[in-house]
């Protein structure tokens, strides 16, 4: 491998600054182009992230402890809060329980975000994350969520082409809820890039596999959505390669894996790179991986070139995985680690593509 010079220009494409903050709130449903580059998030399955800490928790056991933190979540609205914590304009769509009362609605709307959800009967899920302090497990405990049925389905469907024809870009994050099929994000990956916006696919299993045969411009898998998906075991540097390579064949132009604390590797059709990740103290890692997706999402937005995405998601989910429950990191702590993000450009053996 061979190091890249770490200094950020500010000149350059939009990959040094970044796009000017939004101070308005916007509200409504506008019917032209937004005035700056928007985002827009998909989240078909939110959830309410609490986590707790108990101190030697023990399966079949009776375990006690305290609550830590409850977030509105679900990976696309964890997004969406990443993205306004770095100045993006974004709009939230998705599924809303109607018991919510508007709970997520209203929260995220005092932060700056835009939402446009379709609302289902029931409640929303509750997942639950155990810290043990004295092992340092974590223990994921995650509810199914509501039931959609084709009418819930048709009218995101309407509301992602709706959007796409605004935004630059339109993430689709998470699982799906039950009653959804499996090639849905595919069919709305399909619908958002017929509409000129730029798509990114973070989810796992059969809905990754085919999302990825639709070609959106990214997916990001971590080791383990990776290796279930590609039935593999990725325990060093070269099974990483083999297994970005592989992704790449799936069908999208970019596949990022994240790594957790050793950072992540980028894969084009151009080249391939792995960003190294500063040392931190880990508090909790529920929210590490979307802001990667936003700073990802962002930086290609605003024309960084992938090796300079790469670095920045690398840093924006470093800073956040150091916060508690589903927080995601400033764009201030996101750039004090940036320079210590090593960027390194992968040398393939000759002949061999990406």
């Amino acid at each position: 491998m061979r190091n890249e010079p770490n200094p950020v220009s500010e000149q350059s494409n939009g990959v040094g600054r970044m796009p000017a903050r939004t101070e308005v709130i916007i509200r409504g449903r506008p019917q032209r182009p937004y005035a700056e580059p928007m985002i827009a998030t998909v989240t078909m399955n939110p959830a309410i992230d609490k986590t707790m800490t108990i101190p030697g928790f023990a399966a079949g056991a009776t375990n006690r402890g305290a609550v830590e933190r409850v977030d509105a979540g679900g990976k696309g609205i964890n997004v969406a809060n990443a993205l306004r914590q770095l100045g993006c304009p974004v709009v939230a769509l998705g599924f809303q329980a109607e018991r919510d009362g508007g709970a997520f609605s209203d929260s995220l709307a005092a932060r700056g975000i835009l939402t446009d959800f379709v609302k289902v009967p029931g409640e929303t899920r509750v997942n639950l994350k155990i810290k043990d302090p004295a092992t340092g497990a974590e223990t994921e405990i995650n509810q199914t969520g509501f039931r959609v049925g084709p009418e819930h389905l048709a009218a995101l469907r309407r509301k992602v082409e709706e959007h796409a024809g605004r935004c630059a870009m339109v993430v689709f994050s998470g699982s799906l809820p039950p009653g959804a099929p499996p090639d849905t994000y595919a069919d709305l990956i399909g619908v958002a890039a017929c509409r000129g916006a730029r798509t990114v696919l973070d989810a796992s299993g059969e809905a990754l596999k085919l999302g990825a045969a639709a070609r959106p411009d990214l997916i990001k898998p971590n080791r383990g959505e990776a290796e279930e998906l590609l039935c593999l075991r990725i325990e060093g540097e070269r099974d990483a390669i083999a297994a970005a390579r592989r992704l790449l064949s799936l069908g999208p132009r970019m596949a990022v894996i994240s790594l957790g604390a050793e950072g992540a590797l980028a894969a084009t059709g151009e080249g391939m790179w792995r960003a190294r990740a500063p040392r931190v103290r880990a508090a909790s890692s529920t929210g590490a991986g979307d802001a990667m997706v936003a700073a990802l999402a962002w930086a290609l937005t605003g024309g960084a070139a992938c090796a300079e995405a790469l670095r920045r998601a690398v840093a924006a989910g470093t800073a956040s995985a150091a916060l508690s429950g589903s927080r995601v990191a400033t764009l201030e702590s996101i750039e004090e680690l940036l320079p210590q993000v090593v960027l390194e450009s992968v040398d393939l053996p000759a002949g061999a593509t990406p």
